[in-house]
C-alpha cells in the first residue's frame, strides 16, 4: 500500500490562497529591498551586477532553469554545504540551495509545527515548499540532505511528504578510520540515486570534468580572499557572501567567468585606492549561523555601523569554496574519496566533535585578516553554535580579540537593538585601537 503524507492530511487544501500569495508578494518585497540596498553601497564594482541577477525573485536564472526542467532536466535541491555539487552535475542534474533567507514563510511552517523556539531557517526553507512562496523550490525533483542538525534532519523528513529525499548519515565523530568509510559509502549511495533520476550513468570522465570546475572556482575564491585582505578592500563583506553563495544557483562555468571580471575590476580599483567601507571602519570576522540571502540584516548592520566584513567562516559564505577536491589518483574508488574527504574533514560543522579545527581555522583567519574584533551571530534555536560560541569566546580571550555574540530571529523586530549593540561594539574597538597607537602601538 503506498504511504501517504505523514504531516500534511492535505497537502493543498491546508493553507488559503490568500495566504499562498501574500508569501509570495513579501518574499518577493523583501529580496527586492535587500537587492536595493546592496547596489546603494558606496564603490561598489559594477561586475556584481551579475550576481545580483542570479538572487532576483523569479529572475533569469529562474527562468533558465525553468525551460531546463520543462525540457526533462532534473533540479536537485540541496539543505547544506556538504552536499558534492560536484556530483550532481557529472550526473546532468542542476542544483539549487533550499536553505531559505525570507522572512514571511516562516509563518505558515509555525502553523503546522507550532515550535517557536526551531531554527527559524528550518521553518523559512519548509514554508516556502509548503506555500509554493519561492518558485526556485517548485522546480526541484529531489532532495539531498545531510543530517547535520536535528532541524535540518527533521526538516528532511517532512519535505518527504511533496518530493523525495535523500538523507545522508554525517559521523559526528571525525576521528577514527570507520568516519571517512562511512562517508564515502554516503557518496556512493547519493551517486546511485541521481542515476536513477537521470537515467544517465556518472562516469569517472565526468566526475573529473566537473571537479576541475568546481576546483577552478575555488581558486578564484582564494584570489578574492586575498584582495579582501588588504587594509583598502575594495569589496564588502556583504557582496562576498553574495557572490559565493551564487555558486548554490547558477552554473559553476558561468559564475567563473564572472568571477573572473570581477576580480579584474576589484584589482582596478585597489591599485587606485578605492575602498568598500568608510575610512577608518573596524575590520570584523562574522561568526556563527548560516545568513542565507536575503537573510543580511546582521552583516548589513555591521557595514552600516562603520565595520567591514574583510572574512567570516560561515557555512553560507568563506567554508562554500574554502577547499578544493585533491585528485591524488584516478579511478573511480579514488576520486570519491578525494570528495568525500573535501567534503566532510575540513567542515568546522559545530555538529561535529571534536571541532578544533573550527577554531583553529578562526584563529589564523585573525591574524591574516588583520581582525579587530569578532561578531558572531546565532539564529534562535541554532543550540549547537549557541554551545560554541562560550568556547570560541574564551579562546578570543587569551588572543585579546573582542566578541560580541548576536541572537536573531527572522523578522525585522529586533534591527534597532541589535544596531545599538554592534554600534557600541564598533566603537570601543576604534576606542581600543586609538589607545594602542597612542601608546605607541600599531593598527591592524
Amino acid at each position: 500500500m503506498e504511504e501517504g503524507p505523514r504531516y500534511l492530511k492535505d497537502r493543498e487544501g491546508y493553507f488559503s490562497e490568500e495566504q499562498r500569495e501574500r508569501t509570495k508578494k513579501r518574499s518577493k518585497e523583501m529580496e527586492a529591498q535587500t537587492s536595493s540596498v546592496l547596489k546603494k553601497q558606496r564603490n561598489r564594482a559594477k561586475a556584481m551586477s551579475y550576481f545580483d541577477e542570479v538572487h532576483k525573485y523569479g529572475g533569469a536564472r529562474y527562468l533558465e532553469l525553468k525551460e531546463f526542467h520543462e525540457k526533462g532536466g532534473k533540479i536537485v535541491g540541496t539543505l547544506c554545504v556538504m552536499v558534492p555539487l560536484e556530483l550532481i552535475n557529472a550526473a546532468g542534474a542542476e542544483s539549487v540551495r533550499m536553505c531559505s533567507g525570507y522572512y514571511e514563510p516562516v509563518h505558515p511552517a509555525n502553523e503546522l509545527l507550532g515550535d517557536a523556539g526551531l531554527c527559524p531557517m528550518v521553518k523559512s526553507t519548509l514554508g516556502s515548499k509548503m506555500v509554493s512562496s519561492n518558485p526556485l523550490v517548485d522546480l526541484i525533483d529531489l532532495v539531498a540532505g545531510p543530517a547535520t542538525c536535528d532541524g535540518k534532519m527533521k526538516l528532511a523528513e517532512i519535505l518527504e511528504d511533496w518530493v523525495p529525499v535523500v538523507m545522508m548519515n554525517i559521523p559526528r565523530v571525525k576521528v577514527g578510520d570507520t568516519s571517512s568509510r562511512l562517508w564515502v559509502k554516503e557518496l556512493i549511495y547519493l551517486k546511485n540515486r541521481l542515476e536513477d533520476l537521470t537515467g544517465r550513468r556518472i562516469t569517472k570522465s565526468a566526475i573529473r570534468k566537473e571537479i576541475r570546475k568546481w576546483n577552478e572556482a575555488n581558486q578564484y575564491w582564494m584570489e578574492l580572499l586575498e584582495i579582501r585582505k588588504s587594509e583598502k578592500t575594495p569589496i564588502s563583506g556583504r557582496d562576498a557572501m553574495l557572490v559565493v553563495q551564487a555558486t548554490q544557483l547558477d552554473r559553476i562555468d558561468r559564475w567563473n567567468r564572472k568571477m573572473k571580471e570581477l576580480l579584474e575590476e576589484l584589482r582596478v580599483m585597489q591599485k587606485k585606492g578605492v575602498r568598500a567601507g568608510e575610512e577608518g571602519a573596524s575590520r570584523i570576522l562574522l561568526a556563527g549561523s548560516p545568513m542565507m540571502y536575503p537573510n543580511f540584516k546582521i552583516p548589513t548592520i555591521i557595514e552600516e555601523s562603520g565595520g567591514t566584513i574583510v572574512t567570516d567562516e560561515l557555512c553560507t559564505g568563506f567554508r562554500l569554496m574554502a577547499d578544493p577536491v585533491i585528485m591524488d589518483g584516478m579511478s573511480k574508488k579514488e576520486l570519491y574519496e578525494a570528495m568525500a574527504e573535501r567534503y566532510f574533514f575540513p567542515c568546522t560543522c559545530p555538529c561535529f566533535s571534536p571541532n578544533d579545527e573550527r577554531l583553529r581555522r578562526m584563529k589564523e583567519s585573525i591574524r591574516v585578516y588583520g581582525i579587530e574584533g569578532v561578531v558572531f551571530h546565532t539564529l534562535r534555536g541554532c543550540h549547537l553554535n549557541n554551545l560554541e560560541a562560550t568556547k570560541i569566546e574564551l579562546a578570543l580571550r587569551e588572543m585579546k580579540i573582542p566578541m560580541v555574540k548576536i541572537e536573531s530571529e527572522y523578522d525585522e523586530g529586533d534591527i534597532e537593538q541589535v544596531r545599538t549593540r554592534v554600534e557600541a561594539f564598533v566603537e570601543m574597538i576604534k576606542a581600543r585601537r586609538e589607545f594602542r597607537l597612542m601608546k605607541g602601538g600599531t593598527a591592524p
